[in-house]
């Protein structure tokens, strides 16, 4: 079995079924093993590590995989409480495509969404949007805009 394999779970539900198949919980108990694996290998990883740059990456990559691993055992929880595939926000049942996809989701689509654009509003440079304008000056090109270093001297900006 190749790694390929392992992307596309055999055998995933169709149609309208309850989201408390054994799908999803053989699911997301093989994504529980993968994730509990590669913390193992990371730990392992950072043990060796001597450069800092790649012990940075590496405690990176574990902070990942311990939120991965935080979601999947929150999925199995709902699972085991009957709450698997409701939105957690609106109380709406959570698209079963999205659930395929995504089985850790906790969120319809709709939730998902406005939670997604709540969050852009903190961060306003994640979403391509123009940074605000300061007040005391009005705005006379991109690169007051978007500031000198944003980009490379060998492709400046029309208006240049």
């Amino acid at each position: 079995m190749t790694d390929l394999d392992q992307v596309a779970p055999p055998n995933p539900p169709r149609g309208r079924q309850t989201p408390n198949s054994g799908w999803y919980r053989s699911e997301l108990e093989r994504q529980r093993r993968f994730r509990l694996d590669q913390l193992t290998d990371l730990a392992y990883d950072a043990m060796d590590t001597s450069d800092d740059s790649l012990g940075e990456v590496t405690a990176t990559l574990m902070t990942a995989a311990r939120a991965a691993l935080a979601a999947v055992d929150a999925a199995l929880f709902r699972l085991a409480i009957g709450r698997f595939g409701v939105c957690q926000r609106c109380g709406r049942a959570i698209a079963t495509d999205r659930l395929q996809a995504i089985p850790t989701a906790s969120l319809c689509l709709r939730c998902q969404l406005s939670k997604e654009l709540q969050s852009s509003h903190l961060h306003p440079w994640r979403t391509g949007t123009i940074p605000p304008a300061s007040p005391s000056r009005p705005l006379r090109d991109i690169v007051d805009v978007w500031g000198e270093d944003s980009f490379p001297a060998s492709d400046p900006p029309a208006n240049w």
